[in-house]
């Protein structure tokens, strides 16, 4: 198979980003990092292996809730099934990669592409909304314990001024019907100019699916309580494996500084284009942990346990189901 421009872009990016993280950690003390690792607590550990498979768990029912809620008739087992082994994808390499696989799996069980794409997106704006609310709040305490020098803190403020202004316009897409008609004709003439195929009767069905799941929503918002609090609570279990995580190596850090550092180091690989982030969010968040006063190699392990436990893991836990969940097809009427 022979990758794109942008593939290769990212697969360098990719590449280098882990080689200058190797050359991190090669800098390090080494006695100092072997020390840390002797030393590492197994039960905090495991408990935060526990913990991560509970956040999947937890995204793939508010995924199949949202489901259920924009009227795509397959049963629980399916949808949560097709939940845990994208959102496992999502994580370990990368949003396009998961939500295709998300897509394909709906597909093969009878869900048009524009009916499994509208719960697909609006469920990932949830959870992007919940995580990324944390942002401010992490660069506010970052800016106000540790002053930055005056370019570091104006990139950050255009950083967070464009996330915000992404999730208004989101936001506006999704709930401004006549918005998202004009939007949704605009990408469908991207579309043709760009691969010559007509996309107009998926984006019609993706409209659609959500204008009538949004509808039942409004009808009955009560429905959009136990989603949101699913996705709610992945999140605060994601950052209970990176506390645990601290706690097998050695653990002294104040809440506030491990919320800032797993917010802003998160977001630095989601918003990077490398697959997964990899490399990205673990140079970051060391980075700012570092910054924060936690020391260099604690703050390195911490930031590479934690890939391991949250992302690492749970992939390879998932791939037995990928056959499974792949042969299961839509029952035939």
């Amino acid at each position: 198979m022979q990758l794109s421009g942008n593939q290769n872009r990212a697969l360098v990016g990719g590449v280098i980003c882990l080689a200058l993280l190797g050359i991190l950690v090669v800098s390090l003390d080494w006695m100092d990092v072997r020390g840390s690792v002797a030393a590492a607590e197994w039960r905090p550990m495991l408990a935060a292996i526990a913990a991560s498979f509970l956040a999947y768990a937890c995204s793939a029912y508010s995924y199949a809730l949202l489901n259920r809620c924009f009227g795509i008739p397959l049963e629980y087992r399916s949808l949560l099934g097709v939940g845990f082994v994208s959102s496992a994808m999502i994580t370990a390499i990368g949003g396009v990669a998961g939500h295709s696989l998300r897509l394909l799996l709906m597909v093969r069980r009878g869900v048009g592409t524009g009916d499994a794409l509208a719960p697909s997106l609006f469920h990932g704006y949830l959870e992007s909304l919940i995580f990324f609310a944390l942002i401010p709040g992490g660069l506010a305490y970052l800016a106000l314990s540790h002053p930055l020098p005056e370019s570091l803190a104006f990139a950050a403020g255009v950083g967070a001024l464009g996330l915000g202004l992404a999730f208004v316009l989101t936001a506006v897409v999704f709930f401004v019907h006549p918005v998202r008609r004009v939007a949704l004709r605009l990408l469908g003439l991207a579309g043709w100019i760009i691969t010559r195929r007509n996309l107009a009767r998926g984006l019609q069905d993706f409209d659609e699916t959500l204008h009538n799941g949004l509808a039942q929503v409004r009808q009955r918002p009560l429905s959009l309580l136990l989603p949101v609090a699913s996705i709610a609570t992945d999140r605060a279990l994601r950052v209970a494996a990176i506390w645990l995580c601290f706690e097998a190596l050695g653990g002294g850090v104040a809440p506030e500084v491990m919320v800032t550092g797993f917010a802003i180091g998160v977001a630095a690989g989601v918003m990077s284009m490398v697959p997964g982030g990899v490399g990205v969010q673990e140079g970051s968040m060391a980075g700012v942990y570092h910054l924060l006063g936690v020391s260099l190699e604690q703050a390195v392990l911490v930031s590479l346990l934690f890939r391991v436990v949250y992302s690492a893991i749970p992939f390879g836990a998932s791939l037995p189901f990928y056959w499974r969940v792949l042969r299961q097809r839509r029952p035939s009427a």
